[in-house]
């Protein structure tokens, strides 16, 4: 393999890195990664849309899988029992329904992969609490996975040649 073939490979490897990260921590922006790469011109668009999508996408199904199975931890059904028989005030009383609400919505067949689409792509509702919504429900995690990937790849393919057809415009 030439020089130039590994330093593409590690770039897409520290590309796919970065999105798990940013896909996990919410303070490493993953657009931000996306629009700096395309101002520096160090990365071409396809590569880093995709590695930075395959990286969000293999953090959002660990935070799915993350639910799916921390919910079963001895200390998580402890707290739960010992909440169960609490007096909740107004305010939690609210976000408790809210959250029904949207646990339903991500929960059904009809509305759960919509929504989670909507999220990947636009962000609202956030995809971070679609995931750990999702966790909690019974979809599958190959559909969640594949609706996940694909709306990244949409959302960062469009912020790369977004800012590239920029570039251009700028400068003059």
């Amino acid at each position: 393999m030439t020089a130039t073939g590994w330093a593409d490979l590690l770039t897409m490897l520290a590309t796919v890195g970065f999105g798990v990260l940013s896909a996990i921590i919410p303070v490493a922006n993953a657009e931000a990664y996306v629009f700096t790469s395309q101002v520096s011109h160090s990365i071409d668009p396809v590569p880093v849309a995709l590695g930075i999508a395959a990286g969000q996408t293999i953090g959002k199904v660990l935070l799915f899988y993350g639910v799916r199975r921390g919910k079963n931890l001895p200390g998580v059904r402890h707290r739960r029992a010992v909440l169960r028989g609490r007096q909740l005030g107004p305010t939690r009383t609210w976000l408790r329904e809210v959250l029904q609400t949207l646990l339903a919505l991500v929960g059904q067949k009809r509305w759960g992969l919509p929504i989670t689409f909507v999220a990947a792509v636009v962000g609202v509702p956030p995809l971070y609490a679609v995931a750990l919504l999702a966790g909690a429900t019974r979809m599958r995690v190959l559909w969640f996975a594949v609706v996940v990937l694909a709306g990244r790849v949409l959302r960062f393919g469009l912020v790369a040649y977004g800012v590239g057809g920029v570039g251009p415009w700028a400068a003059r």
